[in-house]
Parts: C-alpha cells; sequence; structure tokens
C-alpha cells in the first residue's frame, strides 16, 4: 500500500491521542479514536469489552468481544450509525472502517511482505484516486493509491463499515456489564485460561539454540499478553472500588513473569503458569460479583 504524506486534521488529532489498547486491538483503538473525534467517552466501551478467548486454528488468544457484538454495542450505548459498503462506493465527508492484510501495509514491519493478518484502519476518501488512511495504533495518517488500498483489503475482503458520529457523547458507565456476563463464563473462562497455560508451557519446551526472544511463537504469545494486559487495565479502570481495580495490573505483572522466561526459562514458565491461574481465579470472583449483586 504505497502512500504519500499529507498535514490534516486527523494527522494534527492523532499528535495530541494517547493510544489506549494493544497491538492486536486494532479494531477497537481505531473505533475508539472515531469516538475521541468527537468527545464521546470511551469508558463505557472499556467496561464491555470484557471477554477471554482463544483461536486454536490461529495459536491465537485475545480479551476482546465478537466485532459482531462489538458493533451492537456501540449503536445501543453510542448512537452510532454503522453501515456496510462496497470499498469503491467510499465518498468523501464520510468516515470508514477499513479492514486490510498488514502483509501490504509498509509501516507494519513485522508483517510487510513476510505475513497475512488482517488490520482495521480508519479511512476517508480524499477523491475519485485516493483515500486518507488513518492507523491510530501506529499513529500514522497518510494518503494512499486507491489501487494499492484494494490490494490490501482484497485478502480478506471484510465489509468496509461506514461509521458516523455518535448521537450519545457520556452513555451511562453503571448500567454496563461486562460482555462475559451475558455469557456461560463459569464454563468458558476456566477452560480458555486452561488452553492458554498449555501453550505458554509449550514454549516452555523450546530448547533451541536461537534466542528465544527470536521465536515467532514466543513474540506472538507475548503480543497477546500485552494486548490483554492493556485492554484489562482499560477495563478495570472504570471500576469505583479498590476491591477489582486493583485487577487491571495483573495482566501487566504476567508480562512480567512471560519475559523472565528469556533469564531462566523453567522459572519464567512457572511464574507465569502460576500467575496465570491466580488471574483466573481473581477475574472468576469480579464475573460473580454482578449475578450475586456484590457490584
Amino acid at each position: 500500500m504505497e502512500a504519500t504524506t499529507k498535514n490534516s486534521a486527523v494527522s494534527r488529532e492523532l499528535m495530541d491521542w494517547v493510544v489506549p489498547l494493544g497491538p492486536y486491538d486494532c479494531l477497537l483503538n481505531t473505533v475508539t479514536f472515531c469516538l475521541s473525534r468527537h468527545h464521546a467517552d470511551p469508558n463505557p466501551l472499556y467496561r464491555y469489552n470484557f471477554s477471554i478467548n482463544y483461536y486454536a486454528g490461529y495459536d491465537w488468544f485475545d480479551s476482546t468481544v465478537p466485532v459482531n457484538e462489538l458493533f451492537s454495542f456501540i449503536r445501543r450505548a453510542y448512537g452510532v450509525r454503522l453501515e456496510p459498503c462496497r470499498l469503491d462506493s467510499m465518498v468523501s465527508g464520510r468516515m470508514y472502517l477499513l479492514p486490510v492484510d498488514a502483509y501490504y501495509v509498509p509501516y507494519m514491519k513485522e508483517f510487510y511482505g513476510k505475513g497475512h493478518m488482517l488490520h482495521y484502519v480508519l479511512a476517508e476518501a480524499e477523491d475519485d484516486q485516493s483515500l486518507r488512511v488513518t492507523d491510530p495504533y501506529f499513529a500514522t495518517s497518510l494518503l494512499a493509491d486507491r489501487t494499492c488500498v484494494e490490494q490490501a483489503w482484497r485478502t480478506f475482503s471484510e465489509p468496509v463499515i461506514e461509521i458516523s458520529p455518535p448521537l450519545s457523547l457520556n452513555p451511562d458507565l453503571n448500567s454496563i456489564r461486562p460482555y462475559l456476563t451475558t455469557q456461560p463464563y463459569e464454563e468458558l473462562l476456566p477452560v480458555t485460561f486452561a488452553r492458554i497455560s498449555e501453550r505458554i508451557m509449550d514454549v516452555g519446551a523450546y530448547r533451541e539454540s536461537e534466542n528465544l526472544m527470536d521465536n515467532p511463537v514466543f513474540k506472538q504469545q507475548f503480543g497477546c499478553i500485552r494486548t490483554i494486559a492493556l485492554s484489562r487495565l482499560r477495563h478495570f479502570g472504570t471500576c469505583s472500588t479498590m476491591d477489582y481495580a486493583h485487577l487491571g495490573s495483573a495482566w501487566r505483572k504476567l508480562e512480567v513473569s512471560f519475559m523472565k522466561m528469556t533469564i531462566s526459562l523453567d522459572r519464567g514458565v512457572t511464574a507465569t503458569v502460576n500467575h496465570l491461574k491466580q488471574i483466573a481465579e481473581d477475574e472468576l470472583a469480579y464475573l460473580h460479583s454482578y449475578a450475586t449483586g456484590g457490584r
């Protein structure tokens, strides 16, 4: 996706914006940036966005609610209109959530020309030949030729979504419950944490001469942990009681344990697995607090 940079109002807004979530929460970062441009409070979204998922086919874990549930929530809470559209129907004066393949995105150096990954950016039509592409996580805003953008979009061919300004800027935070409380979390949470723990132990079995920091599985798992850590930090930051607010730092501490594997593999694995077990118990108790009226 070849591009030429150009100063714009979006570029200036990016300079003053602090990225709230991690590298693999690109859709949430993009939606949050859209809300912030209209001075909408993101905390209701952070409160709702609480899940835990493991995708065996991709060896991937995250804490983001399903896309359809996310879209349903922001429609409901913020009065945002989300309309699927064709790539060639994007017009000036409107904002779009644009799914692209990181393989074709030059500033995503870890994936560019190396690996395929679905990545969301914000897009506006400049004219018939070019789009203004904004990536909140990478603090990048650039002009891209529509033909090049189409190449980056074609791999996954996910719908382009037109996103309207929010009608409600301050949804009632106290009325919002974490997404996972609407699911059979007592079954889902322990099973998912157990699978994540197994994958971490598999990394612990790594005994090659290559530096562990260069191992792609290690790097991917660290990226997953960091993304969940930032998401949980935002989520628990919406809690008004200290009983649960401290849980926001638990995943950040897990990052430290995970990195200790590069110093002492066996000790690092043991510390990470034990820490993950404690997080699972604490988060289960947290979700119970909604069911029992303890909140």
